[in-house]
């Protein structure tokens, strides 16, 4: 299976540089998470480079386009590679010196060769003479309006992205606009792929494989994508090892697994759950201190000791984060305990997550989401643990989702309710749902 799937890996490789070295003007590829999309982007990008193209490329964070100057330096320093980034700003510690850093549009390279920005720096750029080709990263957090921000940068478009993460986040009121057909706050690949006027001119692809998942853990995530992908990690591949420990040596399988904690009958606390934060720490000082070990490698690898670093955290809030911080201060910087949004684009081995709806019983759109579940369940490399209030089964089934939307627009309250549903119901029909004893 993994040398078919290199092989459609290969092929959609040559697809966009055949297509952006002829007369191809836009493509959009979908990604599923961990699925090896910027690593694609720089391969297609060097070889378009050596057909003496000129390249913009478009990421949506400064440690996104400092990363992807890293990978072209360490993979080929053969291509001539610039930063361009905010004036007066000065290259962070260790970025490689064969990258030349910019803050001027004066020096802007007019020879072939990439230049990588953020997109808010591109957006307040007069370049001048257009680049041969505008390549954006991570294409799914960036908004219609922000990509038309950029449009003067180049004729021609290529997006790849992860559909399941989170839409771009918008600060102002949108409602006036929810009935555009091209939306500004929508994510610029949906506006592009609904637009039947740029179909004819379009190339459209996705990856064909997860490599960041267990081979086990694929199936619970393939629903939240609108296309089919493979696990390229072979089945008993990856899987988290405890010498001790019920529920936690169900880990051990790659498989997620969910632990709940009671509800109280007036309900789940409103904002801050101390009991649950609690929780966290306690299934992390089990993790541990119980000679666990995690397996990373091929099928038959024994695996390495667990350590703090190994181990990431996330909640939909940023209280309730602070609050889990408190109680893992015995791993103070070792452990990263964050938002959703703020996990997108990272991994960790063994990923503790706090189930969305666990603090709510009537959810909100804000609370039923799809990308944020989606990210919640993709982070893991070896394993990952949902804490939970044990209402959230009869709360999915309990709940009527109400048709807000502008005519026309799409259900999103009603697609992330049957989103969590599906994932739930996953975990429970193979029985991964368990009492935190």
């Amino acid at each position: 299976m993994s040398c078919e799937i290199e092989e459609q890996y290969m092929a959609l490789r040559q697809d966009l540089v055949d297509h952006f070295n002829g007369s191809g003007r836009l493509a959009v590829v979908k990604a599923p998470p961990g699925s090896g999309k910027t690593f694609t982007l720089i391969e297609v990008l060097k070889r378009l480079v050596g057909s003496g193209q000129r390249i913009a490329v478009a990421a949506q964070t400064n440690s996104q386009a400092d990363d992807i100057c890293l990978r072209f330096a360490a993979d080929h320093p053969d291509v001539a590679t610039a930063r361009f980034s905010s004036k007066n700003s000065l290259p962070p510690a260790g970025f490689p010196a064969s990258v030349t850093w910019l803050t001027a549009t004066a020096q802007l390279p007019t020879a072939p060769g990439v230049t990588v920005a953020t997109t808010a720096k591109w957006s307040l750029t007069d370049v001048g003479v257009p680049f041969d080709l505008l390549a954006v990263d991570e294409a799914w957090q960036m908004s219609w309006a922000d990509l038309m921000q950029c449009a003067l940068l180049s004729e021609r478009f290529l997006l790849i992205g992860d559909p399941g993460q989170i839409p771009p986040v918008v600060t102002i009121d949108v409602r006036r606009w929810e009935t555009s057909p091209r939306a500004p706050h929508e994510a610029a690949p949906e506006v592009v792929l609904a637009e039947p006027s740029f179909e004819p001119e379009r190339y459209t692809g996705s990856l064909p494989a997860c490599r960041r998942l267990p081979h086990e853990s694929v199936d619970f995530v393939r629903p939240f994508y609108d296309f089919d992908f493979h696990a390229f990690v072979e089945p008993g591949a990856r899987g988290v090892d405890l010498a001790r420990g019920d529920p936690l040596g169900d880990l051990a399988d790659g498989r997620p697994m969910v632990l709940t904690v009671p509800t109280p009958t007036h309900g789940p606390p409103l904002e801050v759950d101390h009991e649950l934060a609690g929780a966290v720490a306690e299934v992390v000082a089990e993790l541990l201190t119980s000679e666990t070990t995690v397996r990373l490698g091929a099928a038959g690898d024994a695996g390495r000791s667990l350590t703090p670093a190994d181990i990431g955290v996330s909640s939909s809030h940023r209280i309730m984060n602070a609050a889990i911080a408190k109680e893992l201060a015995t791993w103070s910087g070792a452990i990263r305990v964050d938002t959703p949004e703020r996990w997108q684009g990272l991994e960790r081995p063994v990923m503790i997550v706090l189930h969305p709806l666990s603090g709510v019983t009537n959810p909100s759109a804000f609370d039923l989401e799809t990308g944020r579940l989606c990210v919640m369940a993709s982070r893991h490399q070896a394993g990952l643990v949902v804490l939970t209030r044990d209402h959230v089964g009869s709360t999915l089934a309990d709940f009527v989702p109400s048709a807000g939307q502008a005519p026309g627009r799409p259900d999103v309250v009603g697609r992330g309710h049957d989103s969590h549903i599906r994932f739930w119901t996953a975990l429970r029909d193979q029985d991964r749902i368990r009492p935190l004893s």
